[in-house]
């Protein structure tokens, strides 16, 4: 029953949800079968504080039907009944939460019913709200459309003799709807063709291109926007990040949080496509300063929490630029942007690498003591960490202890995968070489650049330069 399409579904419910669908099960208008309703009490009891009970078909039937012993096809019946109570509760709670969605469809209810005076007193409120948005995506067009829409069907209805202005209205809200949305799901479909180095052509039409060119479309930053990302994936020239970035930061209320995010993305990915094919500082900057923005503004923040994996890109980027002063405000004033399980780790391990950046070996130390080794990464990068800094401060005797105390660990934690174990393996096998120097110092060199997997290699080959 745990896995059952039924369970799955309530155990995305909210505390709230949960309370509200057992009123929209109690109610008879949706539901008349009191067997539906029992049965959902006894879900919800054995779900409720922590889903401490185990879903038992049997047990749950007999608290059902107490004098009836269990019977599979009356399980299935009940199960299937409840099932599509729940669907019909998400699916109005979804019409609820959907902006103009559902007056919509009331003024289509009142247009056939030939109610006039309810039809233009919810449409002129329903048009106000609409105008007094601040949004300008493109589904505030489909929403211009769909309310153009429903005019122009209530015009007509009417009979009268004039021109249905509201046909014009609904055309020029269905080309920008239109437009925004093929030029944004282009923009999405040939970033993930890349990913996944697919060969489909996924290029708008000469038509389509022409359209957007010769006319006034552009003057709407819903397109003007992903005419240039667009632009931009598929030619890869810098000229068109200037664009982007002037409407993206000139317009960024006319789109909801979670299209600014994908926007963001998209030139993060840019760059960091960019610094793949030349190591060019510029992109790192224009990496930081999006990375800087996006999660100062909060939009790269996930259901309000910063990910993990953008806080150390935007300290390892840090780094790479030597912006020591304005990282080490970065990692103190967001680190709490990250779930509170990841906080304690994000903050000493992050302050270590600035630290040691910093050549102040004994702060970097200190924080490196202070990080729980529940993730497998922090212990790997603390380990790697600590063996650069017992080099650097010619601390030999540690050094040769850390080293084989990090190639026990990597030999024996199952955990890590063989291709990352080798990585810090041949790390440790490098440095000491290096150490004992055995090899003459061309050789040495050579033999470091020929390793492959290696983390760490321009250091390493820079502390062969040393010796």
């Amino acid at each position: 029953m745990e896995n059952s399409k039924l369970i799955q579904l309530f155990r995305t419910f909210t505390e709230k949800e949960s309370r509200d669908f057992s009123k929209f099960v109690s109610s008879p208008f949706f539901n008349q079968n009191k067997e539906v309703e029992e049965f959902y009490k006894q879900i919800r009891k054995r779900m409720g504080g922590g889903n401490s009970k185990k879903m038992e078909r049997q047990q749950i039937m007999s608290k059902v039907y107490p004098t009836m012993k269990f019977c599979e096809k009356k399980y299935k019946y009940i199960s299937n009944l409840l099932l599509k109570l729940a669907e019909q509760y998400i699916s109005y709670t979804e019409i609820e939460s959907r902006n103009l969605i559902k007056e919509y469809h009331l003024l289509n209810a009142y247009v056939k019913r030939g109610l006039d005076k309810n039809y233009n007193f919810i449409f002129n409120k329903t048009k106000k709200q609409h105008q007094a948005s601040v949004l300008r995506d493109g589904d505030y067009y489909h929403q211009e459309y769909l309310l153009s829409n429903v005019a122009a069907q209530h015009f007509t209805n009417k009979k009268v003799r004039k021109n249905n202005e509201h046909l014009e209205n609904l055309i020029d809200s269905l080309d920008v709807y239109y437009l925004a949305n093929r030029l944004k799901h282009s923009c999405h479909l040939i970033s993930d063709q890349q990913i996944i180095n697919s060969s489909s052509d996924l290029k708008l039409s000469n038509e389509i291109m022409g359209l957007l060119e010769a006319g006034s479309f552009l003057e709407y930053p819903a397109i003007h926007l992903y005419y240039n990302l667009y632009r931009l994936l598929t030619e890869g020239d810098d000229i068109y990040l200037d664009e982007i970035k002037k409407i993206l930061f000139a317009f960024n209320y006319y789109f909801e949080a979670n299209e600014l995010k994908g926007i963001y993305y998209f030139l993060i990915n840019h760059y960091i496509k960019q610094l793949r094919k030349e190591n060019d500082n510029k992109y790192y900057v224009e990496l930081y300063e999006t990375y800087q923005k996006g999660i100062e503004s909060n939009v790269l923040l996930e259901d309000g929490f910063l990910s993990p994996w953008d806080f150390k890109n935007v300290v390892k980027i840090g780094f790479k630029l030597e912006n020591f002063k304005r990282t080490e405000q970065f990692i103190l004033d967001n680190h709490k942007k990250l779930k509170k399980e990841f906080q304690k780790n994000a903050l000493h391990y992050n302050m270590a690498e600035l630290f040691y950046h910093k050549k102040q070996y004994d702060k970097s130390l200190y924080n490196f003591a202070q990080v729980e080794f529940t993730d497998i990464y922090y212990n790997l990068g603390t380990k790697l960490m600590m063996s650069k800094i017992y080099y650097e401060t010619q601390e030999m005797e540690t050094l040769e202890f850390q080293i084989a105390s990090f190639q026990t660990y990597l030999r024996r934690n199952k955990l890590i995968a063989e291709n990352i174990k080798q990585t810090y393996l041949n790390f440790t096998k490098s440095l000491i070489k290096i150490l004992n120097e055995d090899d003459i110092k061309s050789e040495l060199i050579n033999k470091i650049k020929n390793t492959s997997p290696l983390i760490e290699k321009a250091w390493l080959l820079q502390q062969c330069e040393k010796i």
